[in-house]
This record gives structure tokens, sequence and C-alpha cells, in this order.
């Protein structure tokens, strides 16, 4: 999987902008439960006050306060506070120095207004006040007594005690709470909206980024894998199916890119997300243990899940190899099933392999399902027992709303995080099995490469010559084609004939490289075809197949195919040669009929002549017949050769003809005949049938006695 991510290098500053944008994003959304603790706390809560420091005080409870300062506590607090009428307004910005100043005197005097104080102390608050007036050292009794009453209180307590006594302060004065509290939380909900939108803004930013970007890579390596298959050999393509390489191309990368999406964006958002709310989380130690015993737990369920599904994706990938091998050869064989009756035989056959796939995908989707309730039972339990605990907590004044309720957006934030990583972390072995699959083909080295220093060809038309060639396939024990010699010039026409599994076909693919030969040589001119680059050969070489493949497009554009640039002229000619002509002439468009896919709208002979016209549309020094007359009807048979003689005597090209029929091929210039890859023989058709058992025997075999006699 490490490999696939070195396609993200050439979009290193989109995964800079994603890695930026997912750290705002979960800075902003960390941001949220701060703030909701906030506006239940001191909104709701306190009405509105966030600071313990009083911000306005009445004449008399200033007054007051002061008694139970000293000289330089009573100076600063007279630093910060100017009278305004009947009121005291601070003037300075809430310190420690004035917090710690104001805490103690203002909460005695606002529990001495209690009657339930006033009542436990005996004695009534205003006879209080003066008698510590007549007697100052009275104060710090008086002081002594209520820290003992508040000797339980936890910092909070005394907070919030402090906070609703302020309540009481500032309606006492005049102050209107509810206006106090309801634009408090206006504005706090106002930057959580602010916050949120910003946040949004960043996830759907980040999200467009990491999809263009995968998408992105994928599309490039979607390409190295088609490059790579079209620089294939024959002996590369018999080790990748072509189901499998299809398979490779468009399921694999689809895996690949789905996981790189969620690289960029979950595997970015859960470290920060899950590491930033871990350490707001350890700012309530009594409660961080609970996550501790749940991250555990995910993580346990997340290793068993991965032993019990890894092995199984690499079988499912190729399960989806198989489903497609079989759906292949059944939609390109139809027409053979139907001719059989096999149609049961058939279905059964791909009802096994998708059967197998069926129970294979629904076993690991029964696994992996698994996680899912797992995961939703622990989050709700964590949120229960993280609600008891805290409500405990509360209710013992360790703990206010607000926090409980930001600690149980954390601690969510946690448990999804680490969630989303167990998801990867299931999606990772499939996508690294399809990753694996890409390389393969990717790391294939092709055995057929351009040499290093490559020369070029000779200009102009010269001999072909095959220098005691012998050649077989990869793993094979003996040779397919033993020894071969033999010269094609230019303006010659050379046939090869022989029996089915004579080793014509590989002859012939030597010429443009399809094969390299393993002893001897094939030069043209003096060069070895070896020794220069496969483009610049193949660029001199007409090559027909045996098979008529034309591609979806029009005629035009699949006789273009061969040479872009091709006149007009140069068209009309290859249609006329190849005798593409009179049934092209007859469609309404001409040249530019379309063709279906694979030429399904076309006969085996029409997409034969049409093979050969499009590669007679370039002009090449070499043109390659394999076996491409065996679906024209006699009269085609008939006139074509004679019309190639022509094109080939004005040109000086060198045509090499493969063919079953002799009538093809009797005028050659040079019949090559083939018995079991050996040379049985060289030369005409009537020297061949002077000396040549082999031919003689085809000859007997397709020659009536009258054409026997003649000859």
């Amino acid at each position: 999987m490490l490999k696939a991510l070195r396609y993200l290098r050439p979009f290193k500053f989109a995964v800079a902008a994603i890695i930026l944008l997912v750290f705002a994003q979960v800075q902003f959304e960390l941001a949220l439960p701060d703030y909701m603790s906030a506006i239940v706390t001191y909104g709701i809560q306190y009405s509105g006050i966030t600071d313990p420091v009083p911000e306005h005080l009445s004449e008399s409870t200033y007054e007051h306060m002061k008694l139970f300062m000293d000289a330089a506590d009573a100076a600063v607090l007279e630093e910060n506070y100017t009278k305004n009428g009947a009121v005291y307004d601070r003037i300075s910005s809430p310190s420690a120095e004035l917090a710690s100043v104001t805490e103690k005197p203002f909460l005695i005097v606002s529990m001495l207004k209690s009657e339930e104080v006033a009542s436990q102390i005996g004695i009534d608050p205003e006879a209080l006040y003066a008698m510590i007036e007549a007697q100052p050292e009275a104060a710090a009794a008086v002081m002594a007594k209520m820290e003992e009453q508040t000797a339980g209180y936890t910092a909070d307590n005394l907070r919030a005690a402090q906070i609703m006594m302020l309540k009481g302060e500032y309606t006492s004065i005049g102050i209107d709470m509810e206006k106090k509290q309801t634009a408090y939380i206006l504005h706090e909900g106002l930057l959580m909206l602010g916050i949120a939108l910003m946040g949004s803004l960043c996830a759907a930013a980040s999200a467009f980024l990491a999809s263009r970007t995968a998408t992105g890579a994928c599309r490039n390596m979607r390409a190295d894998v088609f490059r790579t298959v079209e620089s294939f050999s024959s002996e590369e393509f018999s080790k990748f199916s072509t189901a499998s390489l299809i398979t490779r191309t468009t399921n694999d990368i689809q895996q690949v890119q789905m996981v790189i999406t969620m690289l960029l964006r979950i595997v970015l958002f859960a470290p920060f997300m899950g590491l930033t709310s871990l350490v707001k989380v350890l700012r309530y130690r009594s409660l961080a243990s609970i996550l501790g015993w749940a991250v555990a737990f995910m993580i346990a369920v997340m290793i068993v899940i991965l032993t019990f599904t890894m092995p199984k994706f690499k079988q499912a990938q190729k399960m989806v190899d198989s489903l497609n091998l079989v759906t292949r050869e059944q939609l390109s064989g139809m027409l053979v099933i139907r001719a059989f009756n096999n149609q049961e035989h058939e279905e059964q056959r791909f009802d096994n392999v998708n059967s197998a796939m069926t129970k294979l995908n629904i076993f690991l989707n029964r696994v992996m399902s698994v996680a899912s309730p797992l995961m939703t039972f622990l989050m709700s339990f964590v949120s229960v027992s993280i609600i008891w605990i805290g409500a405990n907590q509360i209710d013992s004044g360790a703990m206010q709303i607000g926090d409980m309720m930001a600690f149980l957006q954390y601690a969510t934030h946690v448990l999804m995080s680490f969630m989303f990583v167990a998801v990867i972390f299931i999606m990772i072995p499939r996508s690294a099995v399809s990753a694996n699959r890409i390389f393969e083909v990717l790391e294939t080295k092709p055995k057929i490469r351009d040499p290093e220093d490559p020369i070029h060809l000779p200009a102009g038309n010269h001999s072909l010559v095959f220098d005691h060639v012998s050649f077989r396939y990869p793993k094979a024990e003996q040779n397919v084609l033993e020894d071969i010699c033999f010269t094609a010039d230019p303006g010659e026409t050379v046939a090869i004939i022989g029996s089915t599994g004579s080793g014509k076909s590989t002859l012939v693919n030597l010429i443009p490289r399809f094969f390299d030969v393993h002893e001897g040589t094939v030069r043209f001119g003096d060069v070895d075809i070896r020794d220069v680059t496969q483009k610049e050969l193949r660029e001199r070489i007409g090559y027909i197949p045996q098979k008529g493949i034309l591609f979806s497009g029009t005629i035009e554009s699949n006789l273009r195919y061969a040479d872009e640039d091709a006149s007009g002229a140069m068209i009309r000619r290859a249609l006329e040669v190849s005798q593409s002509a009179e049934f092209v002439d007859r469609m309404e468009d001409g040249i530019r009929s379309p063709v279906a896919e694979g030429g399904t709208n076309f006969s085996g002979g029409q997409k034969q002549r049409l093979s050969i016209a499009r590669a007679l549309t370039k002009h090449s020094d070499i043109y390659i017949f394999d076996d491409t007359f065996s679906a024209l009807d006699y009269k085609t048979d008939a006139s074509l050769p004679s019309a190639l003689a022509a094109m080939i005597e004005e040109t000086r090209s060198t045509l090499i003809i493969v063919a079953q029929r002799i009538s093809t091929i009797r005028n050659a210039d040079k019949i090559i005949v083939l018995d079991n890859g050996r040379t049985a023989g060289i030369g005409t058709h009537a020297e061949l049938m002077k000396n040549c058992p082999v031919y003689q025997e085809i000859a007997y075999s397709q020659l009536s006695e009258e054409e026997l006699a003649y000859e």
C-alpha cells in the first residue's frame, strides 16, 4: 500500500493544503464543546456572569467589604472601583490580585445577607458591622467563622457560590439579569455558529481536495498500468489473464482510490481529533479512566476482526478475476453456447463462481458488521458511565453541568477517532491486496525491451534475412522453430505454408518482435532488429493478424489508425487493393459509416478486408499477412493477391503471406514450406511441386485433377 502512496508526489501541494484544512477543521470542531459548556454554565446557570470579580457593587456592600480587609487590600479595592451614584463600578480589567482581594470579603458580606447564616451566628448583620467598626479585631473572628463553614468547599464550589451571590447583588442594584443572560447566550451562540461554519467550510474543502487528489493519483496509476500492459510481450500476457488485467485496472485501482481518499481525510482527521481531544479530556482526570478502558476494548475488537478478514481479502480479489473470466468467456462465446444448447451448463458454471464469491463476501461483511454494534454499544456505555459519574460529581459540587457535557463530547470525539482508525484498518488489508496486484503488473519487466543504445534501420527497403533462427516458447522443452534460413528481398512476395501447428504464425511474429529469437538473427539489411527500438521497427511494418479486429468508431477512423495523416487517395487505394471498396461504396455513409464494438456489424470477410485496408493505408517496407485470407470468398481470394502484387511491384515493399490455401500463394516469388517447425522446402510453386513431398501432399489435398494436370 505504501508503494501506491508515491503517486501522491505530484500532488504534494494539495496534500499539504488538505493537512492544513483538516487541522483547522479539528480545531474549529473542538472549540465547540467549550462554547457549549460556557453557554450552559455561564449563560444558563449563571445568567451571563462569567467573572467572580464583581463588575458592580452596591454602596453598602462596598463599605461592608472594606471592614474585612486590611489597609493594603482596601487600597487595591479603591483603586479599581469608582462611585457612580449609589453604585460602585469596576474601572479595571479583572486581575488575580483583585480576585484575591474581593473573594472572601464579598462572600462573607453576601452570606451575612442570608437569614439562615445570620441566625447561625446569633447576631444581626447590621449590629455585627457596627461592632466591627468599633472593634476592627472582631473582623478576624467573623472571617475565621466563615472559613470554618466553607472549609469543605472546593475552589470550584467557592467560585460557583460567589457567582450566584453576584447574581443577587446585580439584581439588588437594578441590573436586568434576563437581558444580560440573553446577550451572553446570543454572543456565544453566534460565535459557535461562526466556528461551526468555518469548520464546515474546511471539511468541504478538504473533502473536495482529497477526492480530487485521490482521483488524480489513481488516474496516473491507471495510465501507468495501461502503458505497462501495452509494453507486454506474449510471455507477460500469458502470466496475467485478460480478465485479471481488467480487474486490476478497474476494481483494484478503485479500491486503492477509495482508501487514498479516506487516508487523506479520516486518517489525518482521526489522529488530530483524537490526540487533541485526549489532551482536553485529561483536564477531567476523574473521568479519563473510562476512556482508557474503552479504547483498549476497541483495539482488541479491531485486532480480532483483522485476524479473521486479512486472509480472505486476497481470495475475494481472485474470485473477482474468476467471475470476470467466466463472464467474458460466456459473453464472447454466446453463439457457441446456444448452438450446443449448453446454457444450463454455463449457468451452473457462473453460479458456482458467483455463489463462492457471494459466500465469501457475506462472511467478510458479517465479520466486519460485528464492529458497528460493538462500537455503538461501547459509545453508549461510555456515555452512560460519564453521565452517572459526572452527576455524582455535580451533586457534590466537584464539577459543573457544562463541564460534564463538554467532557462527554470530547470523549465521543476520542472514541469516534479510534473507530475511524479501526474502519480504515479494516479496509486497508483489502486495498493492500489490490495495491499488491497492481504493482505485480507495474513491476513486471517485459522480456522484449529496447536496447540501451539503439541504432537506426537503414533508409529505404532492404532484404529481410532469417539467419539460422530457432525459437521456443517460455518454459517449453522443445523449439517451435528450428534453424530457419531464408531471405525476403524488396519487391518480393514470400509465402509461408504448412500444416496446423507447424510454426507459421510464430515465424512471422518474430519480425515485429512480438517474440525474440533464441538462436540466430533476424536482420533488416545488415541490422539485427533487436538493436533498434520496437517503435522504429514497427513503423516500417504493416501487420494484419489472423483475426480481423476493428475498433468502435467509423471505417475512416479505423483506416487512419495506421496513419492519421493518410491522404484521401491513400485511403481509397487501400480500399480498392483490399477489395473493400465494393461494399464500402454501397453503404449510405461510405467510409464514415459507423463501426460497432469489435466490428460486429460486419461479416468476417468484410472485417478481414478492412483490416487489410488499414495496413495498406500506411506505406510500409514490409507487409505481413498472417493467414488473413481464411475468411475471404474465392472471388476475393483470387483478385486480392493480383492487386497486392501490382502494388508491391510499384512500391517495392516486401510482402510476406501466411496462408492455408495454395491457390492464394501459387504465384508467390518464394514459398517456404514448414513442417514441425523446420524448413521442408523453399522455392516457387512449380519447383516445390517437383521436389517437396510436404508441399505435394498439401497440393494433392487442395487442388483438383485438372489443376494438377495444368501444373
